[in-house]
C-alpha cells in the first residue's frame, strides 16, 4: 500500500505540467493493492499505448488499478478491433471491471452488432449493463427490431430519462410509436433541441400534425432551421414585392426547412433553366442530380435515345423537357415507379 506523501511525490514527478484531482489521489490511496511499483507500471503501460501525459493525468485513478486488469481490458478491446488511439480516447474502459466489458460485449453481439460496430460505440462497453438492458427493453417496446436498435446502438448508452422524456414529447405531438421508431435518432437528441425546434416550427405556423409528419426537423440544429427559413422564404417568394410570399410554400412543404440553401438554390435554378414549374414546392425536395437521373431514364426508356441519330437526339431532349413541363410530377416518382408506368408514358409522346 502506498502512503499519501509518497503518492503525491510520484504524481508530481510523472505529471509536472498537470494537476491530478483529489478524487484520483484518494481513489488510488483507497486501493489496498496499489503500490509505487504498480502505479509506475500502469503509467508506463498507458504511455506505451499512446496516451498523452495530460490524458493520463485526467484519469489518474487508473494508476491505482491492478496492472493485470488494465492489460486484460486492453487486450480485449484490441481484439475487438479498437486501435490504440481509439482505446486512448476511451481510456476509462481500461479501468472497468473486465466482467462488465465482457457482459456488455456479449449483449451487444446478441443484438446483432458486429465487432466493428461495437468498436465504433466502444463507450457502451463501460456502461452499466442494467442501463443498456433498460434502454433495450424500452426501444423494443416502441416497436424497434433488434437490427434497428443495432443501427442506433448509441441509444443504448443514453440516460433512460432522456429517452423517456423525448418519447413523451414526440408522443404528445401526435407521433405514433411506429413513427417514433422510424425516427429513433430523435430519442437520443438533446431535449432542449427538440423543444426549441418545436417552438420555432410552431411559431412559423406549422400545426402539430404537420410537425409530426416532418419529425426529422426536430432533431436538426435550431440555428440551421432558422437560417434555412430566412433564406428559403425569400428565394421561394411568389410575389417579388412581398418577401414573405414564399412562406406558404414552406408551410406546405415543411421538409424544405431541412434542405441546405445551396441545394435549394440549385433546385430552383434547375427548374428555371428548363421552364418547369415547381408548383407547391414538393418537387424541390430532391437534388438536381436526382432529377437529371430521372430525365436520363425518360430519354433512354421512353424516347429510345441511344437508337437515335444526332438530329433526332436534339428533338428527343426537347420532347423530354416538354413531357416533364406538362407532367412535373414525374420527377417525384422513383425509378421503379417510372419503370412500372413506362407503357403509359410512351402513350403520351
Amino acid at each position: 500500500m502506498i502512503v499519501r506523501e509518497r503518492l503525491e511525490s510520484i504524481l508530481s514527478e510523472l505529471f509536472p505540467d498537470s494537476k491530478v484531482t483529489t478524487f484520483s489521489s484518494d481513489w488510488i490511496l483507497s486501493r489496498s493493492r496499489a503500490t509505487e511499483d504498480s502505479v509506475r507500471e500502469v503509467y508506463r503501460f498507458l504511455r506505451k499505448k499512446r496516451l498523452k501525459n495530460g490524458k493520463i493525468a485526467g484519469r489518474a485513478h487508473l494508476l491505482g488499478m491492478n496492472p493485470e486488469t488494465i492489460e486484460k481490458n486492453y487486450q480485449r478491446l484490441s481484439a475487438l478491433g479498437l486501435k490504440d488511439d481509439k482505446i486512448a480516447s476511451n481510456a476509462q474502459l481500461l479501468g472497468r471491471d473486465p466482467e462488465t466489458i465482457e457482459r456488455n460485449y456479449q449483449r451487444l453481439s446478441t443484438l446483432g452488432l458486429k465487432d466493428d460496430k461495437i468498436a465504433s460505440n466502444a463507450q457502451l462497453l463501460g456502461m452499466n449493463p442494467e442501463t443498456i438492458e433498460k434502454n433495450y427493453q424500452r426501444l423494443l417496446k416502441l416497436g424497434l427490431k433488434d437490427d434497428k436498435i443495432a443501427s442506433r446502438a448509441e441509444l443504448l448508452g443514453m440516460n433512460p430519462e432522456t429517452i423517456e422524456k423525448n418519447y413523451q414529447r414526440l408522443s404528445a405531438l401526435g407521433l405514433k410509436d411506429d413513427k417514433i421508431a422510424s425516427r429513433a435518432e430523435l430519442l437520443g437528441r438533446d431535449s432542449k433541441t427538440i423543444e426549441n425546434n418545436y417552438q420555432r416550427l410552431s411559431a412559423l405556423g406549422l400545426k402539430d400534425d404537420k410537425i409530426a409528419s416532418n419529425a426529422q426537423l426536430l432533431g436538426r440544429d435550431p440555428e440551421t432551421i432558422e437560417r434555412n427559413y430566412q433564406h428559403h422564404v425569400g428565394l421561394l417568394r411568389q410575389n417579388s414585392q412581398d418577401r414573405n410570399s414564399g412562406r406558404d410554400i414552406l408551410l406546405h412543404q415543411a421538409q424544405l426547412l431541412g434542405v441546405s440553401s445551396g441545394t435549394l438554390e440549385a433546385n430552383v435554378q434547375w427548374f428555371a433553366d428548363r421552364g418547369v414549374d415547381y408548383g407547391n414546392g414538393l418537387l424541390l425536395g430532391t437534388t438536381p442530380q436526382t432529377k437529371r437521373k430521372k430525365l436520363a431514364w425518360i430519354l433512354r426508356e421512353i424516347f429510345d435515345y441511344k437508337e437515335l441519330n444526332q438530329e433526332d437526339k436534339k428533338q428527343a431532349i426537347q420532347a423530354a423537357y416538354s413531357l416533364v413541363r406538362d407532367n412535373p410530377g414525374l420527377l417525384i416518382y422513383s425509378l421503379s415507379t417510372l419503370e412500372h408506368e413506362k407503357d403509359e408514358l410512351r402513350k403520351k409522346i
